[in-house]
């Protein structure tokens, strides 16, 4: 299933199914899509304002960087399902011989660090929308400001969806450092996902 070409509702009937994919790594990729969607629709929606003239260089800037991570977001909705499907390939190998059983181990080992890196690579680029995020609310037209605040609140749910997503697939490698490495990672990103959404969400103090 082509999962960037389905309508929304077969996309999430999709997910509600029988069918494994989408998982928890893909609706963590589109709710990064669909929150850097929104700072850029701010972006987009400042431009020529009036009293927003000083600030139409970096609306653009915005703009571009979050078009960049929309595109980059959606492609990893597809990536993780096929990342499942490459698993359960490996998972599917014959092991009735110690050849065979090394193989289908081997297999396995990459398939695992593959399922990891591509929700790491969503967390990566979700909490890039941050600063994006910040831009929006400070910077873009205050009537939006709601949906850039948004865009934040999108972005810590894409981040910590998509580690969990990391995590059970860490727990099935055997490549200690590689664990290592990428646990230290994602522990650091998340020490900081409160406060970069709270520098955002204090200016929507209603």
């Amino acid at each position: 299933m082509n999962l960037l070409e389905c309508s929304v509702k077969d996309f999430v009937a999709a997910t509600a199914s029988k069918e494994p994919t989408p998982g928890g790594g893909a609706i963590a990729a589109l709710t990064a899509a669909t929150g850097v969607a929104l700072a850029e629709m701010v972006a987009n929606l400042t431009f020529d304002k009036k009293g927003y003239e000083d600030v139409q260089s970096d609306m653009k800037v915005l703009q571009e960087q979050a078009a960049t991570i929309r595109e980059e977001a959606l492609e990893l909705v597809q990536a993780d399902a096929n990342v499942f499907n490459t698993f359960m390939d490996a998972l599917g190998l014959p092991k009735n011989t110690d050849e065979e059983k090394a193989k289908r181990t081997e297999a396995l080992q990459q398939a695992y660090k593959d399922a990891a890196n591509v929700p790491l690579k969503i967390g990566k680029i979700s909490y890039g929308i941050f600063d994006l995020a910040y831009e929006a609310v400070t910077k873009g037209n205050k009537n939006l400001i709601t949906d850039g605040a948004i865009a934040a609140i999108n972005a810590r749910a894409a981040v910590k969806s998509a580690f969990l997503n990391v995590r059970i697939n860490l727990a099935g490698i055997k490549d200690a450092n590689f664990v290592e490495e990428i646990n230290s990672y994602m522990n650091d990103v998340e020490s900081q996902l409160d406060k970069r959404e709270e520098e955002i969400l204090k200016f929507c103090k209603f």
